[in-house]
């Protein structure tokens, strides 16, 4: 499963889905971006 973590969490949270391919909205350089085009970026 990838999961996608909003840019307000900590980021040591991703280390709590070990199994899971997790990325942070900061990993992806997509900051500011607004819900809906996450969603979009994101497929």
């Amino acid at each position: 499963m990838k999961l996608l973590l909003d840019e307000n969490l900590p980021k040591k949270l991703k280390l709590d889905f070990e199994i899971h391919d997790v990325f942070t909205v900061r990993d992806m350089n997509w900051q500011g971006i607004k819900n809906g085009e996450l969603f979009k970026l994101c497929f």
